[in-house]
């Protein structure tokens, strides 16, 4: 397997080469804005339903609370919002009656509750785009609620002119969808055509937000209450799905000109050549991790399989509703899967005995994999692999966390880039030089990358009279 670096990375700031060290990246770092994209639906029933309706207003309270009554003048974003919360663990009984208060305004407002009913019964998946559009119809309504059950309790004051009666546009489109029939198709369509046209206009109107309100932080503040709320909820929503996930990137081949010159630092930097295990018929390569926890972290080497990226425009499909898998059993049962009189959503039939678990614990962790093993058909011609990091014992948040040893022996070679510079070239060679001696290697190979004229493309050259190792 082969892995290309800049120079930076290898022999300057990051020391890699010295240190033995495989960087895994976070899915944003990398150059694809696809990477780690997941198709999630909604697809539940009232229950359901009315649960994440609940979730969103808890998780728009918190983010009211931080902008409107704490001190702090930071900047918001999605990571602000505190998407694993829970009404139960609300910090008293004060704070945690207040919100019910909240709610229970919120649902008894006329449309409210035909509203939700209505998204339950839709005859079709709900994408993102959809859902934004659909949170968008309540979302002002929910802010209304939310900063007049403040003014009552004191924490805010009163308004100095009477707000928008935001519920008057949401009853009209209720009574637009009883009129429609859902089973025809043709309706179906149109609804979504309707959707569509209103979840653009929304979010241009965001973005004229944001140029209007983005000059301090707490007009930054305001506008992400306001504009930007929705959709950094959504970006955030499908952490309590999977966990994180972190990538370093090899590819199968090292002789493609373009590889050379987005990797490779426009072949000014080099590629690193490992041994593979075989296991299973899928290679495999041996890095120190974390594998326990004692009075201190246990580390240890481990095999990492190279996975194969599937080069594709279609991405997998994933249910929200039965893909919470970062709860626990009973905060996905207490917040997600039961009503306030205890009654059980359908969506949690996949916990009703083992065998079905068992089932869903399969299908669960192939679909976490492969959402990070899949791009667009554009990057077919990197022939990429990736390891994949992630553990119960480590969030691996922290950079150093990220950066895994590997046995000296299992680098076979390097391979220079038509532009690696000499001084860098002399610096490798030097470093490679005193591994050899302190792992008592007997050998080890260079080569050098240079475009053929004979076949018209990159080919390696070995360099056989740069001789390291023992003797």
């Amino acid at each position: 397997m082969y892995r290309f670096r800049r120079i930076e990375n290898l022999i300057g700031k990051y020391k890699e080469l010295e240190n033995q060290e495989i960087y895994f990246s976070d899915i944003v770092s990398l150059n694809d804005p696809m990477e780690g994209f997941r198709e999630f639906y909604w697809s539940g029933d009232v229950i359901a339903w009315e649960n994440l309706f609940k979730h969103y207003i808890l998780c728009l309270e918190q983010m009211c609370f931080l902008a409107y009554l704490s001190e702090e003048m930071q900047i918001f974003s999605a990571r602000d919002i505190p998407i694993f919360i829970e009404e139960d663990k609300l910090p008293t009984e004060q704070y945690r009656q207040m919100f019910r208060e909240i709610w229970e305004k919120f649902f008894q407002i006329d449309g409210i509750k035909e509203y939700i009913d209505i998204i339950a019964s839709l005859p079709w998946k709900v994408y993102r785009d959809e859902l934004y559009a659909y949170f968008k119809y309540i979302h002002f309504i929910a802010f209304q609620v939310i900063m007049e059950t403040y003014i009552k309790h004191g924490f805010q004051e009163s308004y100095t002119t009477q707000p928008p009666d935001y519920s008057s546009h949401l009853k009209g489109f209720v009574e637009a969808l009883k009129k429609i029939n859902l089973v025809d198709e043709d309706e179906q369509d149109k609804i979504k055509i309707l959707v569509k046209i209103q979840r653009d206009l929304l979010l241009e109107f965001d973005l004229i937000s944001a140029y209007k309100l983005y000059d301090s932080p707490i007009n930054q503040r305001r506008w992400f209450i306001l504009s930007e709320f929705t959709n950094a909820y959504l970006d955030s929503l499908i952490k309590l799905t999977y966990p994180e996930a972190y990538v370093a990137c090899f590819m199968s081949d090292c002789t493609n000109a373009a590889v050379w010159g987005h990797y490779g630092d426009s072949h000014k930097g080099i590629c690193l050549k490992f041994r593979t295990k075989d296991t299973n018929g899928i290679p495999s390569i041996d890095l120190n991790c974390i594998i326990g926890m004692g009075e201190k972290p246990i580390y240890d080497y481990r095999q990492f399989p190279f996975y194969k990226i599937d080069y594709t425009n279609k991405f997998k499909e994933i249910d929200f509703f039965k893909s919470i898998g970062r709860l626990t059993m009973g905060q996905l049962m207490r917040q997600w899967y039961t009503d306030q009189e205890g009654n059980r959503s359908s969506c949690a039939d996949h916990m009703i005995d083992k065998k079905r678990e068992e089932i869903w614990r399969d299908q669960y962790w192939n679909s976490y994999n492969s959402g990070f093993l899949i791009k667009l058909k554009d990057w077919e011609y990197e022939k990429e692999h990736r390891l994949l990091l992630s553990s119960v014992l480590d969030s691996f948040e922290e950079v150093e966390d990220r950066k895994l040893k590997y046995k000296f022996d299992d680098l076979e070679a390097i391979i220079f880039g038509t532009r690696t510079s000499i001084e860098d070239k002399i610096k490798i060679i030097k470093i490679i030089e005193s591994k050899c001696e302190v792992n008592h290697r007997k050998n080890f190979d260079f080569y050098q990358a240079e475009y053929s004229k004979t076949t018209g493309r990159m080919e390696i050259r070995k360099l056989d009279f740069i001789k390291l190792g023992l003797t």
